[in-house]
This record gives C-alpha cells, structure tokens and sequence, in this order.
C-alpha cells in the first residue's frame, strides 16, 4: 500500500490527520488515540480536516484527476457517452470507468468505513452505531468537477453551502481556490496538500452528534490563473432512514436534551429543494445552506457566524 508524503505538522489553518496509524496492525495505540482527538477537535469546530497516508495510491489519484481534465477537454458528444448511470452498489458515476471504478473502489472499500469508524470513535458511540445509517452502501456517489478560471463578471466558483449528508471526501487537485467557514466565521483557504484527501462533514452527522459536529460551510473561489479540478465522494443514507441524534449522545430515557427534532431523509432532501427555490439569488447562499435550523429544537438554535463574501 503506498503512502504518501506530506508533514501533518506543517503549519495550517485546518487539521491534516495521519491515518498510517490505522493501517499499522497491531500497535500505535497512542498514535491512534491522538488523531482520533484532533479529528473531534475538528469536527466540533468547523467540521473539516485533511487525511494523508490514506490507503489510496498516489498514482491512482494523479491518474484520477488527469482523467478528469482530458474527460472535461473533450467534446460535448463524447461527454454524453460517460452520462451518470442510476444509482447500485458500487457503480461509478462518469468518465472512463477503468481509472474511475478503479478509484471509487478504493473510496468505497478503504476511505469511506475508515472514516465513517474515526468519526463514530470520535463521538465516543459504541461500535459500528455510524454504519447502520449507509449499510446498504447503495447511495455511494463519486462526481468530478471543473471550475473554470475567474473572470471580471465571475469570481466565485461555487457558493458557499454545506453537504446534506453523512460526509464528504474531496480530492483537489494543485490549484486551490477552496475555502471553509471556521468558527470563529473567517473563510479559510484549503492550500492543497499533495495526495491528501479533504472530509467535509456533513448535515446528517451534525443532527446525529446533536450538534456536537458541524456541518462544514464552504465554498470554491474561482483560481486566477488557471482552470480547477476536483473530486467529490458522497457518503449518502436512503431516503427511508430516520434521523434524529444518538440516544447515546443525549440519555436513553429522554429526549429532553436533543437539539434537533427527527426527520425521514427524503424530507430533508425535500426541504432542501424548496428551499433552492425560494433562494435563487446566490447572495442568500446561507439562508440555503440554513435547512438544518428548521429541525433545530426552539431551546437551542444552530446559527451560522457571520461570514465575508469573496473579494
């Protein structure tokens, strides 16, 4: 398995997690026990950190991205022949599927349970409680996206919103132009980190963890120089699961202390439609981004902190 080389003691704005611990059998306890801390640390902050040593090949993940750039490059008539195929367990979404499965399965096998556990760990729940909301793991998706360069009239490449789901893993490519809402509502950079992959924690986990993680804010700013590419994996749930946060977060007897009312998915997913609609102007990005708030109990409202907007 080849790891990848990059210092998680650089200095950053964000947490960049060693996971070679995880793939160390047996041993580094302590090691272990020390980046589950910092992913909680992150996770209750902004909900947000960087993974290197990850178990994906460096070279699986160049070859992803180069995919990517000649797949956009192309024509619109040989776009087409790569269209999103439904949703079934372990399918890919687009491009040419050797370099692509190739990838998504390393995603689907390796990435996604390993964080799926460190986030159920980090939360203190018993083992395995995270996994029964993606068991069926038939809602995987794996999306390449291209942001062109800033223009006069376009400097924002995709405004700020959060994930409506279990979490994110992002693979960008050199150029940055990423950014999260910290906590204390300054919108960060995420300066790539080679061969690292980016988690993005998402609305479902924050209901989950009563609110003790969050759901990242972030958004893209469109690079100056040059065209950005990245890859996004949805860790998704079915429409049909309930979710509300963890008895074992918030006592077995009472609901007394939930901050969040329990919703069916696909409600969620509709309200998050609706609510699209009724915001078309980008510039109430963040009453979109707001859906959660609607399942907040009255006693304890999740706000958002002010944020700027791009320059």
């Amino acid at each position: 398995m080849a790891h990848h080389a990059a210092d998680p003691n650089q200095d950053h704005d964000f947490e960049v997690i060693d996971l070679s611990p995880f793939f160390t059998t047996p041993g580094a306890a302590k090691e272990k026990e020390e980046a589950i801390r910092r992913i909680r640390e992150a996770c209750s902050d902004s909900g947000m950190f960087l993974i290197v040593n990850h178990g994906v090949p460096a070279e699986a993940l160049d070859e992803t991205l180069a995919v990517a750039r000649e797949f956009f490059a192309g024509p619109d008539e040989e776009k087409l022949k790569w269209s999103p195929r439904p949703p079934e367990p372990g399918a890919a979404a687009t491009m040419p599927m050797e370099v692509m499965e190739r990838t998504f399965e390393y995603f689907v096998k390796t990435v996604a349970p390993l964080i799926e556990t460190l986030i159920n760990d980090a939360l203190g729940l018993p083992p395995d409680l995270l996994r029964q909301y993606n068991s069926e793991r038939q809602w995987d998706v794996m999306l390449a996206y291209h942001y062109f360069k800033a223009t006069e009239t376009k400097k924002v490449g995709s405004h700020p919103h959060k994930d409506p789901n279990l979490f994110t893993v992002l693979l960008q490519d050199d150029v940055g132009g990423l950014e999260f809402l910290r906590g204390d509502g300054e919108w960060i950079p995420v300066s790539p980190v080679p061969h690292s992959l980016i988690v993005n924690v998402g609305d479902v986990v924050q209901v989950l963890s009563n609110g003790e993680f969050k759901s990242v804010a972030h958004r893209v700013v469109s690079p100056r120089e040059k065209d950005r590419y990245s890859l996004a994996f949805g860790y998704q749930i079915g429409g049909e699961k309930w979710v509300e946060p963890f008895a074992e977060l918030t006592g077995q007897s009472s609901k007394a202390m939930n901050r969040f009312q329990g919703f069916h998915y696909h409600e969620f997913l509709q309200l998050l439609g609706e609510n699209y609609k009724l915001h078309l102007d980008p510039n109430d990005a963040f009453a979109i981004m707001d859906v959660v708030n609607h399942y907040a109990l009255p006693a304890s409202p999740v706000n958002l902190p002010a944020a700027t907007a791009p320059n």
